[in-house]
């Protein structure tokens, strides 16, 4: 138990340190910036006004618009999560069966292409995929799926949310290393001894080697995804108009809305420093001995 404490401890202060750190640049690189803006020129003090307002979730008012920023930045950073996690999903419900099969029959028969294709279709860029997903569509069905903010009467929102989150899961490389990372996992643990001898009294194989061979090696690599997965964000979120925290960034950004800017990097920090924290629980309890 102490050390799990530690364990967390360390995570927070890391975060905390993370987060002070980061704003601190981006408050230095804004205030040499040419333009005025609020908090602009304050100094230290406006420093430390700044970090109260980031810590208690009062982000203040839009430099261009004057809109309260919690109004605007956090129904943003919801569609953004759920774009993350929805593509979470989709990689794992197609990665971790080829991992399992291709583990098993060591790239034999129907594994080895199935291989070759999580890493065909991780390799294309996810710009060029979603335009060619919307093409595709809106050629054939005669509906382009566009998202909008709000449902409207007999509006067909389902290819709304699933393309976007379809396009993002299959095109970041998550597929691929997911698959070769559980697949040579998987495969060294089937080779030990006491799975060996798990086999030998007619044991499930893959029950006896789940924990380390599948669970562990997942864990590890798709929390440490999420920082690609925000990054590919950013690029769905402007192929499919999708409302999310990227093309608010990049709007943010045309408009020097330095305000908003600030709220949306430190949310990012959050949601990143929160991945890792949970990846590092999550293996300490499957793996105590480790930490």
């Amino acid at each position: 138990m102490v050390r799990f404490i530690r364990l967390v401890a360390r995570e927070v202060i890391y975060t905390l340190a993370l987060v002070i750190g980061v704003t601190a640049i981006l408050y230095v690189c804004l205030n040499i910036m040419p333009g005025a803006f609020p908090g602009k020129g304050t100094g230290v003090l406006g420093f430390l006004d700044l970090l109260r307002g980031l810590f208690s979730f009062h982000f203040g008012s839009s430099a261009v618009t004057g809109l309260d920023i919690n109004g605007i930045v956090f129904p943003a950073f919801k569609n953004t999560l759920l774009l993350t996690i929805g593509s979470m999903v989709i990689s794992t419900c197609i990665a971790i069966p080829i991992g399992i099969f291709s583990a098993f029959k060591s790239f034999t028969g129907y594994s080895w292409p199935l291989s070759i294709f999580s890493y065909i279709i991780s390799s294309i860029p996810v710009f060029y995929f979603g335009y060619l997903v919307l093409y595709l569509v809106s050629r054939y069905t005669g509906y382009l799926p566009i998202f909008y903010p709000r449902p409207r009467a007999g509006e067909n929102r389902l290819l709304s949310y699933i393309l976007p989150i379809l396009v993002l899961g299959l095109g970041n490389d998550s597929i691929s290393e997911i698959v070769r990372l559980i697949t040579n996992e998987l495969g060294r643990v089937m080779a030990t001894d006491y799975v060996v001898a798990s086999r030998a009294r007619g044991e499930t194989v893959l029950g006896s080697s789940v924990n380390e061979g599948i669970i562990i090696p997942y864990v590890s690599i798709i929390f440490s995804k999420i920082p690609l997965l925000i990054g590919g964000a950013v690029i769905v979120e402007h192929v499919f108009n999708w409302p999310g925290m990227g093309r608010l960034a990049f709007q943010a950004t045309l408009d020097r809305d330095m305000p908003l800017l600030v709220a949306i990097a430190f949310l990012a920090v959050l949601f990143v420093r929160a991945g890792h924290i949970l990846k590092s629980v999550i293996l300490f309890q499957l793996n105590p001995g480790e930490k």
